[in-house]
């Protein structure tokens, strides 16, 4: 543990000012910020940030690489469960063919700058910083200063109030607009050329995100730059949305379902080796190992189940778009946990068993 110089509440000093301090410090260490039940650590060289980490299921590696289609929800459990100390999935991933070492480094770079640029949209939470002697080993080249980074954080939070407001969901399917109603004094570059190409009226704006060789938030700023220069039209979601509420919460239950499922076969297979107190320390210690704020207020009933209505509650003050993934990221890493512990209680091929009906399930949840 190293000295803990600089301490507060971000909601006397905000995030880019706590950032921008540790920079003219020129120190080397360890900013660690909580906000609720989640933890992000940023690592600094000399006042430049090298890496950053978080607690929350959507912002691990595994779960951004499916987000940006690098990956399906198969692979990601798959490798998820190969994990241990000294072993990391990104290795894991590489290992297994899926993703060549250029694919891991920019998905590692990504995962850091999401990381971090998720951190300016917080205002209340704790922050402290611990100076060490050495950089932490895990370190990456960002190919920005945290000056640049900082600058273009503040960007982003000023622009994402006008992208959401324009693309509320990403499931909306732009189209192109008619050709009389264009601004036809645009003169595109060549990434917003790529964006428009991608528009076909067929697929979405999540698929286009995965499509594009541009990060998320700057095909999101594309987009709309394209809908403000009236060459491309988002339907109206306002409408769709109030009528998708209902549907909306009918889905997250169906994916709970799926999870209910496993968790139940597991308590059922689990049971021929342990009696109930037994089964369920098993099943409590993985709640609290999972560590996620998205399955508080829950806990596992006899039988191995989930409360959905509970878990969907949990989700609700997301924005629509996020909920499924958030669920499925939280539900997933409690998966791991179950599996992982109940493994030392049974037979290998019961083990076997119980993984590839893991694989099955997750892998047509994620679809």
């Amino acid at each position: 543990m190293g000295e803990r110089i600089l301490e507060g509440s971000l909601k006397a000093i905000s995030v880019p000012d706590v950032l921008t301090f540790v920079n003219i410090l020129k120190k080397t260490g360890t900013l660690t910020l909580r906000s609720g039940t989640t933890v992000r650590r940023l690592y600094w060289e000399r006042g430049e940030m090298v890496f950053a980490t978080s607690s929350k299921p959507e912002e691990s590696l595994g779960n951004f690489l499916v987000r940006h289609g690098k990956i399906t929800g198969e692979q990601n459990l798959q490798s998820g469960l190969q994990v241990e100390p000294g072993r990391r999935q990104g290795k894991i991933l590489v290992q297994m063919g899926i993703l060549t070492p250029k694919q891991l480094w920019w998905a590692v770079k990504n995962q850091v700058l999401e990381i971090i640029y998720g951190l300016f949209t917080l205002n209340e939470g704790l922050f402290f910083f611990e100076e060490t002697p050495e950089a932490n080993e895990e370190k990456i080249k960002l190919s920005t200063s945290t000056t640049n980074i900082i600058m273009e954080g503040i960007r982003r939070l000023d622009e994402w109030p006008r992208i959401k407001e324009l693309i509320p969901t990403d499931a909306i399917v732009p189209v192109l607009a008619p050709k009389e109603v264009r601004d036809k004094g645009v003169r595109f570059m060549e990434g917003e050329l790529e964006i428009l190409a991608l528009v076909d009226g067929k697929r979405s704006v999540r698929e286009i995100i995965h499509e594009a060789s541009l990060d998320e938030f700057e095909t999101l700023r594309i987009l709309m730059a394209l809908v403000l220069a009236r060459y491309i039209q988002m339907p109206d979601a306002a409408h769709e949305n109030a009528e998708d509420d209902f549907e909306d919460a009918q889905a997250l239950e169906a994916l709970v379902e799926d999870y209910n499922g496993l968790f139940e076969q597991i308590s059922s297979t689990v049971a021929k080796t342990l009696d109930n107190d037994g089964r369920a320390s098993l099943f409590t210690g993985a709640m609290e190992a999972a560590k996620t704020g998205l399955i508080e207020g829950t806990a596992f009933d006899k039988n191995g189940r989930l409360d959905a209505k509970a878990l969907t509650a949990n989700v609700a003050d997301l924005p629509s778009e996020r909920r499924r993934d958030a669920l499925h990221g939280a539900l997933d890493s409690l998966l791991s946990f179950l599996l992982f512990e109940s493994s030392k209680h049974l037979a290998p091929e019961e083990r076997s068993a119980l993984y590839k009906l893991a694989e099955e399930r997750t892998s047509a949840s994620a679809g």
